[in-house]
């Protein structure tokens, strides 16, 4: 902690740098919200009156069987059930600007798709946004081996998928 005030040589200047870092971060995943909250309001429109359908189901996760991280749980941003039995896991992304971040999601969610396919459940990717534009062959990598990627304006064909 010293070693901190020792490099610091304005205290205003540093807490507001701070303070403006927090604020970029906190704006970075605005529009990723808001497209998931479309996507959910669509998706129970759409499916309400044959499933039953739970956003960010804190009982229900894939992850833990695709990752080793101990802790509590990644929920989905959709899950879709018929009586008690999962059969849809909906994941949700929107993508402003290009970089590492939706390569290694498609990459992870590969994974994803084999693990609910082993257990009798579909595994729908909802991803949008003008990234995509410049990074066509990642997506197109990613529908080789994802047999669902849609984007907003496709999500009412999740009731034929199920």
């Amino acid at each position: 902690m010293l070693a901190l005030f020792d490099e610091v040589k304005v205290l205003k200047d540093y807490l507001l740098g701070v303070e403006v870092g927090l604020d970029t971060n906190a704006r970075k995943n605005r529009s990723g919200g808001i497209f998931e909250g479309m996507v959910q309001r669509k998706v129970r429109r759409i499916c309400h009156s044959h499933y039953r359908i739970v956003e960010n189901d804190p009982e229900f996760s894939l992850y833990p069987l695709i990752s080793r991280r101990i802790g509590r749980a990644k929920t989905h941003d959709v899950v879709i059930y018929s009586d008690v039995h999962p059969i849809g896991v909906i994941e949700c992304n929107f993508y402003n600007v290009t970089g590492s971040k939706p390569i290694s999601i498609a990459e992870s969610y590969i994974e994803m798709h084999r693990v609910a396919r082993e257990r009798g459940i579909e595994f729908i990717w909802v991803t949008d946004g003008p990234a995509w534009r410049s990074m066509k062959e990642s997506l197109l990598r990613a529908m080789e081996q994802l047999e669902w990627i849609l984007n907003f304006r496709m999500v009412d064909l999740i009731r034929r998928i199920l």
